[in-house]
C-alpha cells in the first residue's frame, strides 16, 4: 500500500490535468456548430497562410467561439482538435494537377491536429504535397526557364466572408529546409495576395494568394548522356569516308550510326510532357544530325557506286574532280644515251668496264624526244577518292554550322 500510494497520486494528477482538458473541449464544442464561420456579425474571417518548401503548410485564424478564461480551468492554455471538430477554412490549392484529389486543400489534404489557444487563435500546420498544372515552355530545353504558380483560395468563402493574407509580413513561403534538388535550381520566389472570379460563377470575388516560382533547369544531366554521345556518332559518322571501299563496311558502319541516332530520338519524349507548343532545341539538333548522317549514308552510296563502274570516265567528269588539285612536278626520267651523242669510253682503256653511262636530260628535252610526263590517266576509283575528300570536308563544313545555328538561334 505504501508502494502503490505515489503512484495513485501520480494518477490522480494526471487524471486532473486531463479532466481541464476535457472540460475546455467539452464546453467549447457543446452546442458548437462546425459550419458556422467563428465571426459575429458580418465580418470577414482573417486567414493567414504560408508554406515551406519543405512540404510544410501553415494556416491561421481566430475562432472566437473557441476561446475560454485559461484560469477557470486549470491555466489550461492550449487544446488540440481535430479538423473534422471545428470550422476550418476551405483553402485548396486551384490550379490542382493531382488527378487522385479532387480537392487539395482542407480537411482532405491537411489531416494533422489543429492547436487552439485561449485566445481563440488557431494554428493547422503540417506536411502536404502539391501538383500543380503549369505551362511548360520546352522550346529551349535543357537550358528551359520555367514559371510557375501556386494559388489557393477558397471555393464557398466570397472575398467578404474569408479574406486570405500572407503568414509573415516578410516572406509568407520559407527556404530555410529547402533540399535542392538535382533537376532544378529555384532562382526566385514572388507571393501576392489577389482575387479571382472563378469564371464569373458568383456575383462576388474570391481572396486568393498566389506564389509564383522560377526555377531554371540544370542541364548537366542532359548534356553528358544525351549531346555528347550524339556529337561523338556524329562525328564517327564523317569518318567513314576513310573506309576503304574495298571492305565493303561503309553503309552498315553509317546505318549503325543512323540506328543509334534514332534511339537517342526516342529518348528525348521521355523527358518531357506531350506537347505541341514547341519542339525543343535537343530534338532539332538531334533531328538535324540523323538527316546530315542519312545524307551521308547516300552519298556513301554514291561513292560505292562511282569506284565500282566500268570504262573510262567522260574528260568533263574529270576536270570537274580534279580542277582543284594541284599539278604535279615532271618527274625525272632515265634515258640511255645514243653513242653518237655521247662517246662510250673505249673498252681497252677501261677493259673491266661493261658499264652504260647515264644522264638526266632536262624536261624541254624530254618533250622532245617524247620521254616527258604524261597526262595522269583518270579512272573512276580515283574519282570515288576525290568524292570523299569532297564530302568529309563538305558535311564537316555543315554539321559545325548547323549545330552553332541552332544553339545560337536558341539564345
Amino acid at each position: 500500500m505504501l508502494i502503490l500510494s505515489p503512484l495513485l497520486y501520480q494518477g490522480a494528477l494526471g487524471s486532473s490535468n486531463a479532466s481541464y482538458e476535457h472540460q475546455v473541449r467539452r464546453a467549447l464544442l457543446t452546442n458548437y456548430d462546425m459550419n458556422v464561420r467563428p465571426v459575429i456579425g458580418k465580418k470577414p474571417v482573417y486567414v493567414a497562410f504560408g508554406m515551406k518548401i519543405s512540404r510544410l503548410v501553415k494556416v491561421k485564424w481566430k475562432n472566437i467561439f473557441l476561446a475560454w478564461d485559461s484560469a477557470a480551468y486549470g491555466n489550461v492554455s492550449r487544446v488540440q482538435f481535430l479538423p473534422t471538430e471545428v470550422w476550418v477554412p476551405d483553402i485548396s490549392l486551384f490550379n490542382n494537377g493531382d488527378d487522385r484529389i479532387p480537392l487539395a486543400g482542407g480537411s482532405t489534404k491537411f489531416v494533422t491536429e489543429i492547436s487552439v489557444d485561449s485566445g481563440g487563435y488557431c494554428v493547422w500546420s503540417g506536411p502536404a504535397t502539391f501538383k500543380a498544372n503549369c505551362d511548360l515552355q520546352i522550346v529551349s530545353w535543357p537550358f528551359d526557364n520555367q514559371t510557375c504558380e501556386l494559388a489557393f483560395g477558397s471555393y464557398t468563402y466570397g472575398d467578404d466572408r474569408l479574406k486570405i493574407k500572407l503568414f509573415v509580413d516578410k516572406g509568407g513561403i520559407f527556404t530555410d529546409r529547402f533540399v535542392t534538388s538535382g533537376d532544378w535550381s529555384i532562382t526566385n520566389i514572388a507571393k501576392r495576395v489577389d482575387k479571382t472570379t472563378h469564371g464569373d460563377c458568383c456575383p462576388y470575388d474570391f481572396s486568393e494568394v498566389v506564389f509564383t516560382l522560377k526555377m531554371s533547369r540544370k542541364p548537366l544531366f542532359h548534356l553528358f548522356y544525351l549531346t555528347i554521345p550524339s556529337t561523338l556518332l556524329l562525328a564517327l559518322t564523317l569518318t567513314s569516308f576513310f573506309i576503304p571501299v574495298e571492305s565493303g563496311e561503309r553503309i552498315g558502319f553509317v546505318t549503325t550510326m543512323l540506328l543509334a541516332m534514332t534511339v537517342f530520338l526516342l529518348l528525348i519524349p521521355s523527358f518531357l510532357p506531350e506537347t505541341s507548343d514547341g519542339v525543343p532545341i535537343l530534338g532539332i539538333s538531334f533531328q538535324a544530325t540523323s538527316v546530315i548522317i542519312a545524307l551521308v549514308l547516300f552519298s556513301n552510296i554514291f561513292v560505292i557506286k562511282v569506284f565500282f563502274m566500268d570504262g573510262t570516265p567522260p574528260q568533263w567528269v574529270g576536270r570537274l574532280c580534279f580542277c582543284c588539285r594541284k599539278k604535279g612536278k615532271p618527274s625525272k626520267r632515265v634515258h640511255v644515251n645514243s653513242s653518237d651523242e655521247f662517246p662510250v669510253p673505249s673498252m681497252k682503256s677501261h677493259p673491266s668496264l661493261s658499264t652504260i653511262e647515264l644522264s638526266t636530260t632536262s624536261p624541254k628535252a624530254a618533250t622532245a624526244h617524247g620521254w616527258g610526263e604524261k597526262e595522269e590517266q583518270i579512272t573512276w576509283q580515283k574519282m570515288s577518292a576525290s568524292l570523299d575528300h569532297f564530302f568529309f570536308t563538305f558535311f564537316s563544313i555543315i554539321s559545325v554550322i548547323t549545330i552553332c545555328v541552332i544553339y545560337l538561334a536558341n539564345k
